[in-house]
């Protein structure tokens, strides 16, 4: 694991269109802040496309707006995107190492292992250099 700490993330209060550790975060909140600390700029969607179903449901805007290419290496950095049946994007988080990821839901942030989240279809994105 690298040497960024994500104790200070752990709890954190989960809020709708979160962007800071004092207001607390959503999961892509979550991804943004941890990418830009790793060195990484994920773009806000969001806030840029000022509207739901940029985030909800285009993973692709995602992944074209962002140096991100799809990989299976479970590694400390690489986004793991989940999908519902219908294919859309509804959650993001971020890798931590072969078992775990972090991500901030209605608990708040906090790190899950791959195998105990309830939402089992996921693609992994590695940063480009």
């Amino acid at each position: 694991m690298s040497e960024f700490s994500i104790s200070n993330l752990i709890g954190v209060r989960f809020t709708d269109h979160g962007r800071s550790i004092e207001e607390g975060f959503d999961c892509y909140g979550l991804a943004i802040y941890i990418s830009k600390q790793l060195g990484h700029e994920l773009k806000d969607l969001w806030y840029e496309k000022s509207c739901a179903e940029t985030f909800t449901s285009n993973a692709e805007a995602m992944i074209a707006a962002n140096n991100v290419a799809e990989t299976k290496e479970l590694e400390f950095g690489n986004l793991i995107v989940f999908f519902n049946s219908k294919g859309d994007m509804v959650h993001i988080g971020v890798i931590l190492d072969d078992e775990l990821f972090i991500h901030s839901d209605l608990g708040g942030v906090r790190v899950t292992r791959f195998e105990d989240y309830y939402r089992k279809k996921w693609k992994v994105y590695k940063w480009q250099q």
